[in-house]
């Protein structure tokens, strides 16, 4: 996952050195991560993020000088149109801290503003690669699904490594997902259910089957061919569909 990082300061001298610090730290480590907006103020920032997708990663300097709003302000405000945004303090004021703490703003981290130059690149780094870590889980709990197999026993599968779910006709409200290694798993479900929770990338080809659809790779009659060879029933309704699907 792409980290963007926004960089907000009122000194642009620290924006400059913040910007030539980053992009080194991004480069060495080989991060996955870029900046994508330097902004003197929240207008700049706010502008960017409706314009460009996060996840974000966002430096913001707590003091952003007299007459504007103060770091903790701005968060809110980023906060209430990114709710995701993952916001990183950067303070000489260790004081503001604990005002942060009761704004109920719920920062990523702190960083102080400090002129031992390796530090702050240390800093920089290992809150890019904590973004980056929260980016990849939050991933892996969306493209994964956890089946209940028995009392107090669950099983978790990537959605991607599903070939099919069918619906079994000697068990009562059973299912059975079949995947790519040739496990078959039967749990306790509905293929309604099942259909609303394995989103689009899924289809009910037919009454009985919810097939994934990048596995499918072939239309042969009455039956859909999946990428390990296997076929299997493929409703009259659905042909059209299906046929759409592998001419993509």
């Amino acid at each position: 996952m792409m980290i963007t990082v926004i960089l907000c300061d009122d000194d642009r001298f620290i924006l400059q050195l913040a910007t030539e610090r980053i992009n080194e730290v991004i480069k060495q480590y080989k991060l996955t991560a870029q900046i994508g907006c330097i902004a003197t103020d929240r207008v700049e920032i706010l502008q960017y993020m409706k314009k460009n997708n996060g996840p974000y990663l966002v430096f913001l300097d707590l003091d952003l000088g007299v007459g504007k709003l103060n770091g903790i302000d701005v968060a809110k405000q980023i906060k209430s149109q990114e709710y995701n945004a993952k916001i990183v303090f950067t303070t000489n004021h260790h004081e503001m801290a604990m005002q942060v703490l009761k704004s109920g703003v719920e920062p990523f981290g702190f960083l102080e503003k400090t002129t031992d130059l390796d530090r702050l690149s240390d800093g920089y780094r290992r809150y890019i690669q904590m973004a980056i870590s929260a980016g990849d889980e939050v991933i892996r709990q969306e493209e994964s699904i956890e089946l209940v197999v028995g009392i107090d026993e669950t099983l978790l599968i990537q959605k991607n490594q599903i070939l099919y779910i069918n619906s079994e006709k000697t068990v009562s409200h059973g299912v059975t997902y079949h995947t790519v290694d040739g496990s078959c798993i039967t749990v306790r479900d509905t293929m309604e259910h099942i259909a609303m929770e394995m989103g689009e990338e899924f289809a009910r080809i037919h009454r009985s089957i919810i097939a994934n659809r990048k596995h499918i790779i072939g239309l042969d009659g009455m039956e859909v061919r999946l990428s390990n060879g296997e076929c299997i029933p493929c409703a009259v309704r659905m042909r059209a569909e299906v046929k759409k699907w592998l001419r993509r």
